[in-house]
């Protein structure tokens, strides 16, 4: 089953795209391959964990090795197991695959308008800040 991300607004008006449902759906798949294979995917985590300290130490050797390669690979095939992270659009019926592309559609015009909103937003508050900062600097008028 996809779950589609949820435009939801945070503290502060922050925007956030949530895409809990999905994430806790792979959670759950991961711990089902864990129950059927703890040592190989215990293994594979371990591995990831280790790569990510080693991928971290050829960066500062500017970017030497490839440790970061190897790891995004484990890392896919692990999320394919699991289900893999893409959202497919259902294709038994063009109808349901109709609905689930407006969907998308909705949520992304939701998500650009909140995004264009918040923008204008902070334009403004960096000009009233802008405008406050330029009238402390300014010598006082006697």
């Amino acid at each position: 089953m996809s779950y589609l991300p949820i435009l939801r607004r945070a503290h502060k008006g922050a925007l956030v795209l949530d895409s809990a449902a999905a994430a806790h759906e792979q959670i759950r798949n991961l711990a089902d391959l864990y129950r059927e294979d703890p040592e190989g995917v215990g293994g594979m985590l371990v591995q990831i964990a280790d790569l990510k300290d080693q991928a971290e130490l050829e960066r500062d050797l500017d970017g030497l090795g490839h440790a970061e390669h190897v790891r995004d690979s484990i890392v896919g095939e692990l999320l394919d197991e699991i289900g893999g992270a893409q959202i497919h659009l259902d294709p038994r019926d063009n109808h349901h695959a109709l609905m689930q592309a407006r969907s998308l559609a909705y949520q992304a015009h939701r998500i650009a308008d909140a995004a264009q909103q918040r923008v204008s937003e902070l334009a403004v508050l960096t000009a009233v800040a802008r405008s406050a900062r330029e009238q402390r600097r300014r010598p006082p008028i006697c």
